[in-house]
């Protein structure tokens, strides 16, 4: 029996895609679907997870070479700030330690924490769900990536505490600082009655709380002509294509056509280039196909699940739903999110540092994006500028800061890059290589008094309306 629990563990529960699938089977059955329903939730899982798979591999694939290059000639290692880089960094380390399996048991702890914080909501005062699934995913395997890599270091799989740990600091962050978030959110939305469940919750609160002081909300972002070539970088595909070959073309040309291998008969070096570069697109695409089969599955049972269990609770999603109430904001957040990064970058090559970032699109846009659409409410245009510059720019030295401890394994090819992982998760990194695994578990709970700051600040509303009075 022991021998059959162990090979079931480590050849069932242990396989990714099996162990995402095995949940949603389960979650549609305690739903009450039919199994032939179930059965087909866990096939998309199962897909979906192994086309995800075959997106991150081939970005380490295409991506590789030009750091090893940069790297024997300049001693510079480079690095792109996007969620998927980091996510396939992420993915690549722990499956080279035999763990990659221990991201869903870090997914499922966190979730479960966040329902029995709302379940528990007279005394936690949590009132929010987190249920933007890729992002679950996403940020369950960057952060058990750290706290490995931290705390454990290369050669051995992933400690149990360390999972528990993980798991337990990443549903805190998702219940305090979606909940942290509502009040803004509401106004942002005109009580719309969700709050936001991304990468930038702290930052997105932040931005709203000092907007005010740097700018005028009556002079809208919206009442502003932008130019319509700008029109082109809300289709993902050509942004990520426009970006990779601007930043990694930049660094093939210095390289030189000798650094690499391609077949001298069927391209330039200038097609050469394109090709490779726009293959960063292809593999985002595939990424994002993958993630969506899954996470759509995955999202349903572990809602439907939610829903029976926790009716009235605030439901935390994704960003980009907020970009409708402030269609200028998101081009506002992107143009100087973007210059912000540049300047960053090229004060980081000035410095010699030896970790070059490379600007990533959807953190150019969705992060960026999300924050000027905050600011801008309680700012205007002049918020909207300028807090996405300089959050840019934090983007890429707190990036560079945890990739100087973080870049030891070949397979890191990138970090999240968003603003609360530039910010609070830099932190957290850094302070638990220095100080051990009671960092993550301290910082869990200080995260659980915010709630109850905010309850005692709008005590008499708190629980019977989300627009802050």
């Amino acid at each position: 029996m022991v021998e059959f629990f162990q090979a079931f563990v480590s050849k069932f529960l242990g396989q990714p895609p099996l162990l995402l699938g095995t949940l949603v089977f389960i979650g549609y059955m305690l739903l009450g679907k039919k199994v032939h329903d179930a059965l087909a939730g866990f096939i998309k899982a199962y897909v979906g997870f192994k086309i995800l798979q075959v997106g991150t591999g081939g970005l380490v694939q295409t991506f590789k070479p030009i750091i090893t290059s940069l790297t024997d000639r300049f001693g510079i290692q480079a690095f792109v700030i996007d969620p998927y880089f980091g996510q396939t960094s992420a993915t690549e380390v722990l499956d080279s330690v035999s763990s990659l399996q221990y991201v869903g048991y870090v997914m499922l702890i966190a979730f479960a924490w966040n329902i029995l914080l709302v379940a528990f909501r007279k005394q936690t005062k949590i009132r929010t769900l987190f249920i933007t699934g890729h992002i679950m995913y996403q940020q369950s395997a960057v952060l058990l990536w750290a706290m490995f890599w931290v705390i454990q270091g290369a050669g051995a799989t992933v400690s149990t505490p360390v999972i528990i740990v993980t798991g337990f600091l990443m549903g805190t962050y998702w219940s305090v600082m979606s909940n942290l978030i509502i009040e803004a959110t509401q106004e942002v939305t005109d009580g719309a009655g969700f709050t936001i469940g991304h990468q930038q919750m702290f930052g997105s609160w932040l931005a709203y709380k000092i907007a005010g002081k740097i700018g005028n909300k009556e002079k809208d972002v919206n009442h502003v002509n932008i130019p319509g070539f700008f029109s082109i970088l809300n289709d993902n595909v050509v942004a990520n294509t426009l970006i990779m070959t601007v930043f990694v073309g930049a660094i093939m040309l210095i390289l030189g056509k000798d650094a690499f291998d391609y077949n001298t008969s069927k391209y330039v070096f200038g097609t050469y280039i394109f090709e490779t570069t726009a293959k960063f697109a292809v593999y985002i695409t595939i990424i994002l196909t993958g993630v969506r089969m899954f996470v759509a599955e995955l999202t349903a049972s572990f809602e439907g699940i939610s829903g029976k269990l926790l009716k009235g609770s605030v439901p935390a999603v994704d960003c980009a739903v907020t970009f409708g109430f402030s269609p200028n904001a998101p081009t506002y957040g992107f143009i100087f999110g973007f210059f912000g990064q540049l300047i960053a970058i090229g004060i980081l090559i000035a410095m010699k540092s030896p970790v070059l970032i490379i600007a990533g699109f959807i953190c150019l846009f969705f992060d960026n994006g999300t924050l000027a659409v905050f600011a801008n409410k309680a700012g205007g245009r002049r918020a909207a500028a300028i807090i996405p510059f300089f959050a840019g720019m934090i983007q890429v030295f707190g990036s560079a800061i945890v990739l100087g401890v973080l870049k030891g394994d070949p397979n890191v090819i990138g970090w999240m890059g968003m603003f609360d992982w530039a910010t609070l998760f830099m932190g957290t990194t850094l302070l638990t290589k220095a100080l051990g695994i009671a960092v993550p578990v301290v910082l869990a709970l200080l995260l659980l008094i915010i709630p109850q700051l905010q309850y005692k600040r709008h005590a008499k509303t708190y629980f019977t309306t989300m627009r802050d009075n």
